[in-house]
């Protein structure tokens, strides 16, 4: 993508590096912009990455736009990092903005520049500063018109590769339930259950902990079963923290964070936010009218071939896989940082209420036969899990 050197740490964003990335793909340091002003930000927010606010001053006869980027790179946190390698974080988001987010229907911030070493997993993007819109606290929740549109624009998402997984510009893309990927997945998850269970256990009911320690010994082989029906680009890590919400002439919604992009089951997008992003009470007031709105746009635009009541059927089936990225967050990551706790221990708890509220147990993997494949997988998968030290998947 270019020869630019790519910044590891806050101290590499220099005036010369941000003028090539900025305005002179081809590594000449000389440009316009005068000064350069960088503040960390997303403090507790992105989990898996260093996140800066680039302000940029330019000579004062010229005018010359951004008047500030956003630069994202590599977490220098071991753990969070030793993460991204495994899961390849670094090289989806950079793969997603460069091929992917031109054919998307949903907002994202515009790029300016980016690129990936594959020897070393270091990564950079230069984004659009979406300061100006609104961004609502994870913690407290989204509201009820918040929840109603982040569904919609998940659903114009998904429609618009709906069981065209193998068609440009997805052909050959991140499969997130391909067997060599939901194995390591399910390594992760396995091998964080007994943190989640010792450290949020006030956060779980018996119910809940009982399902854990089933999902983590099944894993592999539900997402084997859940890819053999419709499946679509999504998000893989859709909430509020990463969500801005526009007024006026902006968008209605932006989304950022495309670290877990792939080709899945777009209606685990939809329970993973409805479950993380909203609190019980205002996800119970509008999920059966969200889940309508799903329903009719993937339906009108993907030309998905379901009721209502089976659409609804498999919002309750994907809270099953929607524990994955709190159990994994909360056993794997670097949770030192008091936000990111409180992000993770809010997910976990929101997480329980909606397992018991719909009643998903019914849906809840168990173990198959050794002989079928989704029984092969998970038998696989639990026996590299006792190799794998816990906390490094």
């Amino acid at each position: 993508m270019s020869a630019l050197s790519i910044p590891t740490q806050k101290s590499d964003l220099t005036l010369g590096w941000l003028n090539a990335a900025l305005f002179n793909k081809d590594g000449e340091i000389d440009g316009p912009i005068q000064n350069v002003e960088v503040e960390t930000i997303g403090t507790g927010v992105g989990l898996v990455g260093g996140l800066y606010r680039c302000s940029l001053s330019y000579a004062p006869a010229d005018t010359f736009e951004p008047s500030s980027v956003v630069v994202k790179i590599r977490s220098d946190d071991p753990k969070s990092l030793k993460v991204a390698k495994t899961f390849l974080l670094y090289q989806k988001e950079v793969a997603f903005y460069h091929d992917i987010a031109p054919s998307t229907p949903i907002v994202v911030p515009k790029l300016h520049h980016c690129a990936f070493d594959p020897s070393s997993h270091d990564f950079v993007l230069v984004l659009e500063d979406l300061d100006r819109l609104d961004v609502p606290n994870q913690l407290i929740g989204g509201s009820e018109e918040q929840g109603r549109i982040a569904i919609r624009h998940a659903a114009r998402l998904h429609a618009r590769f709906w069981n065209k997984v193998n068609e440009p510009p997805l052909k050959g893309y991140f499969s997130l339930v391909a067997p060599s990927f939901t194995v390591k997945i399910h390594v992760g998850f396995h091998n964080s259950v007994a943190k989640v269970l010792d450290v949020f256990a006030q956060q779980l009911s018996p119910v809940a902990k009982d399902l854990i320690k089933t999902f983590g010994n099944n894993l592999a082989g539900h997402y084997h079963e859940m890819a053999q029906g419709p499946r679509t680009l999504t998000h893989g890590d859709y909430r509020l923290d990463n969500m801005f919400f526009g007024h006026g002439d902006d968008p209605e919604l932006v989304v950022i964070d495309w670290q877990t992009n792939g080709i899945g089951v777009g209606m685990a997008d939809v329970a993973y936010f409805m479950a993380g992003s909203l609190d019980p009470n205002v996800r119970q007031s509008i999920e059966r009218d969200a889940i309508a709105d799903y329903h009719e746009i993937t339906s009108a635009e993907g030309g998905a071939t379901w009721s209502l009541d089976e659409c609804w059927q498999a919002y309750r089936q994907a809270f099953v896989a929607a524990m994955t990225v709190p159990v994994i967050a909360a056993g794997e990551l670097s949770l030192d940082n008091e936000r990111a706790f409180e992000l993770v221990q809010t997910g976990i708890r929101r997480m329980n209420a909606a397992l018991e509220q719909l009643d998903v147990e019914e849906f809840m993997p168990h173990r198959r036969s050794i002989f079928s494949f989704a029984g092969f997988q998970s038998t696989l998968a639990n026996q590299m899990a006792r190799f794998v030290p816990t906390g490094n998947p």
